[in-house]
């Protein structure tokens, strides 16, 4: 027997029976697959406009009773810490709705959905990490909003940062944030603990170095002492995930 599980944002409530109608089982044959990877998202249009919606993988026995008994799922944590960001007036797509499936009552899959957001991501800096220092000030500025908050993301990759022009805003770029789940929120977050945020944005080291600058430029902070810290942090980072890989090769 599967049980379903609505969580409606209030702001949304006109979606709720659409919503219904169409999760889950019409998230498989529904508008267009966006993203097919470990997670898939897919860019619906209904009555209301367009809408995305994330599927979360079904997870493994130990993960379903987890989520069954003891922490929230993705999809839920997901759209809890979107909630949160826009009532603080940080940009992530806002959440519209969550949810989950329980089959014989352990939680199976989870969705998210969203408004639709489709400004590119900031791996543009990689390709050219010496042509846009305004989009590096942009980026930097919206991650001591995020640090500020007490809000450290889970996966801080450039591919998880969004922007578009906008002349109303200080930096002139709008940052908005996807992919939150993994993120926790700690009510007044260490130096160290807001560095080591910074170190999986990106491998490239000039780049890193360029992006820890300008953070510690309006942190205030020594900036070449943030580099090195970060720096740091990112090769034990690199060297710890090698050792794991050679031991899985064996």
């Amino acid at each position: 027997m599967t049980e379903v599980k609505y969580t409606i944002n209030p702001r949304f409530a006109d979606y709720e029976d659409m919503v219904r109608q169409l999760l889950p089982e019409g998230f498989d044959s529904a508008g267009q697959l966006i993203y097919d990877s470990r997670n898939k998202v897919r860019d619906i249009e209904t009555t209301h406009g367009h809408i995305i919606v994330k599927r979360f993988p079904c997870p493994s026995i130990h993960q379903r009773i987890d989520y069954t008994l003891r922490r929230p799922s993705k999809a839920q944590r997901a759209y809890k810490y979107g909630v949160m960001l826009d009532e603080l007036g940080l940009s992530t797509p806002v959440p519209m709705a969550c949810v989950e499936t329980y089959r014989h009552g352990l939680f199976t899959d989870g969705y998210l959905v969203t408004e639709p957001c489709y400004d590119p991501d900031l791996r543009i800096l990689r390709r050219e990490p010496d042509s846009h220092p305004d989009l590096i000030n942009a980026l930097m500025t919206f991650m001591v909003d995020l640090h500020s908050h007490g809000f450290m993301h889970g996966d801080t990759n450039l591919s998880n940062f969004l922007y578009r022009p906008d002349q109303s805003s200080p930096t002139h770029y709008h940052i908005t944030t996807i992919d939150i789940n993994r993120s926790v929120w700690i009510a007044h977050p260490t130096r160290q603990q807001c560095l080591a945020n910074l170190m999986r944005q990106t491998h490239i080291r000039p780049l890193l170095r360029s992006l820890v600058e300008r953070y510690a430029q309006l942190r205030g902070w020594d900036a070449e002492e943030s580099v090195q810290t970060v720096l740091r942090l990112l090769n034990q980072f690199e060297k710890r995930k090698q050792f794991l890989n050679h031991l899985k090769q064996k």
